[in-house]
Formats: C-alpha cells, sequence, structure tokens
C-alpha cells in the first residue's frame, strides 16, 4: 500500500511548498507572503528591498546626516561662506588678514 507523508496507507496528505507534510506552504513564505521566495526585510524594513531607501548622504541607514546649504553632506554651511559671513560670497582674507582687504593694511616689516 501507498503511505501519504503523514504515513497514513492510501492517505490524503501531501508536502507544501515548504516540504512539509500537510503543511500550507507559510513556513518558508518571505515577507512578501510568497512561498520560497526567500524576501527579507532589508535595514530600511523594506520588503526585498536593497537597503538603499532608508540611507542618509553618508550612506548610514536611517542617518541622520543632510546636505547642508553648500551641498557638502553633514556640513555646517561654512564651506560656501565667504569671510564676511555671506553665503556664496566671494570675499577672502588678503595677505594682511583683512576680510575683502587689498592688503594695503598690512604693517611695514
Amino acid at each position: 500500500t501507498c503511505r501519504d507523508c503523514a504515513g497514513v496507507p492510501n492517505g490524503a496528505a501531501v508536502y507544501d511548498a515548504c516540504d512539509v507534510c500537510q503543511g500550507d506552504g507559510s513556513s518558508c513564505a518571505g515577507c512578501d507572503g510568497v512561498s520560497g521566495s526567500g524576501a527579507v526585510y532589508d535595514v530600511c524594513d523594506v520588503c526585498g528591498g536593497n537597503g538603499r531607501s532608508c540611507l542618509d548622504c553618508a550612506g548610514v541607514p536611517n542617518g541622520a546626516a543632510d546636505y547642508d546649504q553648500c551641498d557638502v553632506c553633514d556640513g555646517d554651511g561654512t564651506s560656501c561662506t565667504g569671510c564676511d559671513g555671506v553665503l556664496f560670497s566671494t570675499a577672502t582674507y588678503d595677505e594682511c588678514d583683512v576680510c575683502n582687504g587689498d592688503g594695503s593694511t598690512c604693517a611695514p616689516i
């Protein structure tokens, strides 16, 4: 006589997609609910995701780094500020260490 997977002669029990006798296929289902898909939650808690949807600008999952007004990741907004404190200003220190100076105020040596 033939026995089913439960050992019952001529029984109707069969293995499911997860190779479980009389199972419902859910024991090997991925996070997408599909048996045997292998889908898992990524670091961003996205089913089947690639882990990139929650990266900050520094590449840290769920991190706090953001671009500043100078478009610098995790910057403090000073890299595009001139010596006069104005964003995107071209003001620089001259050789006398005067902001936007012309070099004429240096003490003679």
